[in-house]
C-alpha cells in the first residue's frame, strides 16, 4: 500500500491510496492555513476508512517538483520523512 499526494492546483491536493497500481480510495484536500493538521487527519482517515494498518503503508509520494521555499512543500516533505518506516 502507498499514498500518492498529487498537487492539482495551489489550492487542492489530491491523496490517493494505492495497492500495486489500482487505486483503492481517494480524498481531495483544499490547502489552507492548518494544512498539517489537515493532511494528518486525512491520512488517518483514509487507512481507517479502509481498516488498514499504518505498518502496511509502504510509502507516501509526491510526483511534482516541490518548491523548497513554499511552507506548503515543507510541510508535505516533512510529513514524508515523518512516515517513512
Amino acid at each position: 500500500m502507498r499514498i500518492l499526494l498529487n498537487i492539482k492546483n495551489q489550492a487542492t491536493i489530491e491523496m490517493q491510496l494505492l495497492k500495486n497500481k489500482h487505486i483503492i480510495d481517494v480524498v481531495h484536500l483544499t490547502v489552507s492555513r492548518n494544512l498539517d493538521t489537515l493532511l494528518i487527519r486525512a491520512i488517518d482517515k483514509i487507512l481507517s476508512r479502509n481498516r488498514i494498518s499504518r505498518l502496511s503503508l509502504k510509502s507516501l509520494e509526491i510526483p511534482a517538483k516541490l518548491k523548497d521555499g513554499a511552507v506548503s512543500n515543507m510541510i508535505l516533505k516533512t510529513t514524508k520523512v515523518g512516515l517513512e518506516v
